[in-house]
């Protein structure tokens, strides 16, 4: 049976491509950003995309049509461990009320399914205020929402992956077509089984001389000083600022969007030929998009790094497109 989604803050469509793949149609998405729009575009060409700042979009205006999934991964800075924790005092964390607000222009007509994903931390965050705050929001909605549909997948445990990638997904259920909000999902299936980072990145071969660092830089001198020869030599290391980690073998740490200022946010690797940063093809493969997947003409490799960095991974939107297709087609409870 084929199903309809929609997208909020839809970025280059981590989720899309996820749930694509479980009989989903996605028949609109939105953002406000031109690349990560122009992106989309070239690897969704059916779906209608809306490129306006969501605080501007309107069911009736903008003729949205109804679907019975709407997923959205609403701007995480403020909510961030690592971040500001500004929550819902700033203009990024109000954002997520913007959902609701969206749902409810529906009517009788809502989604069946809201999808939503952030940080982790946006559970615990300002003693819990922030998860109740979102939590009230949905029920008010006219959604069965509570602490367990909240559940951390990461992308390492879920997929054949090495990227260490967890992340909050908040699963809600209409009261107008479900008699309880409960949910399951697998969140360790690949945990045990190894890992190759060589399936992913190049060690052997050689890329352009723009990836790799001169000897003279003083990134290549701290990197240079915490190798450590292993008897596997499949290493990642994580430069940040004034600290360097050599990770663990066939390892990788979360891609952030902050790759795309460079320095000293780019994950790097030895090969063959020196030290250099992961290319933007493989950062791709890291973040599970699909072979298909391809960047247009014209988008520039910051832009390229900061877009993959801040994408949905699609293979924990398949996991997560898979539970939730089966919570709407079984038996009614």
């Amino acid at each position: 049976m084929r199903m309809k989604a929609a997208s909020l803050f839809a970025g280059i469509g981590g989720f899309c491509a996820g749930f694509n793949k479980h009989g989903f149609e996605t028949v609109w998405a939105n953002d406000n950003d031109r690349v990560a729009c122009s992106i989309y575009r070239h690897n969704f060409p059916g779906v209608r995309v809306i490129e306006k700042d969501v605080t501007d979009l309107n069911v009736k205006k903008d003729e949205l049509e109804p679907v019975d999934v709407l997923h959205a991964g609403f701007p995480c800075q403020s909510f961030s461990q690592a971040g500001p924790k500004t929550g819902f005092d700033d203009d990024r964390g109000q954002l997520f009320f913007q959902i609701p607000r969206i749902v409810k222009q529906f009517k009788d007509r809502k989604p069946k399914v809201l999808v939503l994903e952030n940080t982790p931390f946006i559970r615990s965050g300002d003693g819990g205020s922030w998860f109740l705050e979102v939590t009230e929001r949905l029920q008010k909605a006219g959604y069965w929402f509570r602490g367990s549909n909240a559940m951390v997948l990461d992308l390492y445990d879920v997929s054949d992956r090495p990227q260490q990638r967890p992340r909050l997904f908040m699963i809600a259920f209409s009261r107008d077509h479900f008699r309880s909000g409960r949910i399951t999902l697998p969140t360790n299936g690949h945990a045990d089984e190894p890992k190759d980072l060589s399936r992913f990145i190049d060690f052997q071969g050689q890329q352009a001389d723009r990836y790799y660092l001169d000897e003279q830089n003083r990134y290549f001198e701290m990197i240079k000083k915490e190798y450590k020869d292993t008897s596997d030599g499949k290493h990642i290391y994580q430069l940040r600022k004034y600290l360097v980690r050599q990770k663990k073998p066939n390892t990788c740490p979360t891609l952030t969007a902050n790759m795309g200022m460079g320095g000293h946010n780019v994950p790097f690797v030895w090969d063959k030929k020196g030290l250099r940063k992961l290319t933007e093809a493989e950062c791709l493969k890291l973040q599970g998009f699909p072979d298909w997947f391809s960047f247009p003409e014209g988008v520039s490799a910051p832009q390229q790094y900061m877009k993959i960095g801040n994408s949905v991974a699609p293979p924990v939107a398949d996991v997560v497109a898979k539970a939730v297709r089966h919570r709407i087609t079984e038996r009614k409870e």
